[in-house]
């Protein structure tokens, strides 16, 4: 099993995929012999057992992309540019398009070398799929991140927070770390509207070549800590607890923080309150505040999905909204 990337996306491709370019790379080292390109993988992949076995992990399998329609059906013009294969943007196009292109003209010079070098090819991507959401409107952003992630509840899902606009980027965190899917959230700098690295001076050739791009990529990847800071443990909590009454006391307050691993819940309080999760109903004693009913409902339709994503598989659950795009090269 391979990795399922899911990134926001504006008008410009390359925030998808120039990380991904940095992944195959290290794949490409990887096989080459760097020891930290194979680290990179090493917790990738199914786990072992009898009758499974991965040779290569953490290639990515499938690519899924949150976009709005205008940019899914080519209403818009895109920004792009490669000097490695001498792409550019011009004028409308369907944001699918310079991606399937340039990944395949990536993957065949990449595997060309392999081939040479009597080395296992890299697969082309199994599945892309283009999300339609409302980039602007994070309730919506939310609402489809959710379902999204429980629909590859099963895969291992690696979250691009790169591209985007910045209410689908914490749709994203919000709903991973609800859900506890994701396995890993990263970032990867870049200024220009490049496909690929552009602080990569050449595209890699030779086996020095990739060695030494492995080298930079690895300083310049970053991966978030995981998002599970135990805020939604806490929120669903409250959600329970007030479900079937109307106040709460600061001791079973503290003790809710506490089991969600905060070691001062006392200072917690004023947090919870700020924010509108609860308020205060007099000394001790506190009530759902209007952020915590508004979180509800956000968190119920997660979990409706949940529901009926048990016997239903994705692309059917979302309809329209999710168009398959096949990966032919």
């Amino acid at each position: 099993m391979g990795v399922y990337h899911i990134s926001g996306l504006g008008l410009s491709p390359g925030a998808l995929t120039m990380p991904l370019t940095c992944v195959y790379i290290l794949q490409v080292a990887a096989r080459f012999g760097h020891e930290e390109a194979r680290k990179f993988f090493e917790l990738s992949g199914e786990a072992p057992r009898k009758g499974s076995y991965e040779k290569h992990k953490g290639e990515p399998e499938a690519i899924i992309v949150l976009d709005s329609k205008e940019a899914i059906e080519g209403g818009l013009p895109l920004r792009y540019e490669s000097r490695w294969f001498k792409m550019q943007s011009n004028g409308k196009e369907p944001i699918e398009r310079p991606i399937v292109k340039y990944i395949c003209k990536l993957l065949s010079h990449l595997n060309g070398i392999l081939e040479k070098e009597g080395l296992d090819a890299i697969s082309l991507p199994k599945y892309l799929y283009l999300v339609t959401v409302d980039y602007q409107d994070f309730e919506n952003a939310l609402d489809t991140a959710g379902a999204l992630l429980l629909g590859f509840e099963r895969k291992e899902v690696w979250v691009n927070l790169i591209g985007g606009s910045n209410q689908l980027n914490l749709a994203l965190m919000i709903a991973g770390d609800y859900t506890m899917i994701p396995a890993r959230y990263y970032y990867v700098f870049q200024n220009s509207s490049r496909l690929e690295p552009e602080w990569l001076d050449k595209l890699p050739r030779k086996r020095e070549d990739f060695m030494r791009s492995a080298d930079i990529i690895l300083n310049r990847w970053y991966d978030l800590p995981p998002l599970n800071l135990g805020y939604g443990d806490i929120l669903r909590r409250l959600i329970d607890e007030f479900s079937y009454r109307q106040v709460i006391s600061r001791s079973e307050l503290e003790q809710i923080i506490a089991d969600a691993g905060y070691g001062r819940p006392s200072e917690f309080i004023p947090k919870l309150i700020s924010t509108r999760y609860i308020v205060p109903l007099g000394k001790d004693v506190f009530g759902a505040g209007g952020m915590l009913e508004r979180v509800k409902t956000l968190f119920e339709k997660i979990e409706e999905h949940r529901k009926n994503l048990r016997n239903m598989d994705i692309r059917r659950y979302l309809g329209d909204k999710m168009k398959e795009v096949e990966f032919s090269c």
